[in-house]
């Protein structure tokens, strides 16, 4: 299969979709609980698929791949959560709650303003999509019969979305972990 994938055979990887994505997902759901989280993990790994199909060296087979893949991811999203949380704890916590409390709000307001601007950025249709989903909380289906496209570029587009705003806010993900780092010395 990852022969005809690197020939870029959308059969192939429909194919290798539809017959691990349930698993993928019951795998990561019994870990996160969270639908929308598992459901962009694993879209997030069949877009890396795809991408880098023509280039991707699998020394294992392809289950163990996803399945590390999907481990690998499942593990930084619990750590960045772990250090959000940190962060949210130390903010609930420290004598200079107040002092902080201003300076933390600019930059969550700088966050969400650059969070917003990133989303208007997008491309429309990548930007219709993300809204879909983010802001009117439909699924991927629920998307794909409202906008009349394949619920695969659905998942394509919400992708693109999620690395373009993700790369747009790189630089906040480091401010966030020194504030984090702050609250414990």
């Amino acid at each position: 299969m990852l022969y005809r994938l690197r020939q870029s055979d959308r059969n192939a990887f429909a194919e290798l979709y539809r017959k691990y994505w349930r698993r993928l997902f019951d795998s990561a759901y019994k870990r996160l609980l969270l639908r929308e989280e598992c459901e962009e993990i694993i879209q997030e790994i069949f877009v890396d698929i795809w991408e880098k199909r023509e280039t991707l060296i699998i020394t294992v087979s392809l289950e163990a791949y996803l399945f590390g893949a999907l481990r690998y991811r499942i593990y930084n999203l619990i750590r960045s959560r772990k250090i959000r949380n940190a962060y949210l704890d130390h903010l609930a916590h420290t004598h200079e709650v107040e002092q902080n409390y201003i300076e933390d709000s600019l930059y969550y307001e700088e966050l969400a303003g650059a969070l917003a601007k990133s989303i208007e950025n997008l491309p429309e249709k990548i930007r219709k999509v993300y809204q879909l989903s983010r802001r009117e909380n439909l699924s991927y289906k629920e998307i794909s019969a409202q906008l009349n496209i394949p619920v695969d570029t659905v998942e394509k587009q919400m992708g693109k979305a999620i690395r373009i705003i993700r790369a747009n806010l790189k630089d906040f993900t480091l401010l966030l972990i020194l504030l984090a780092e702050r609250g414990f010395r």
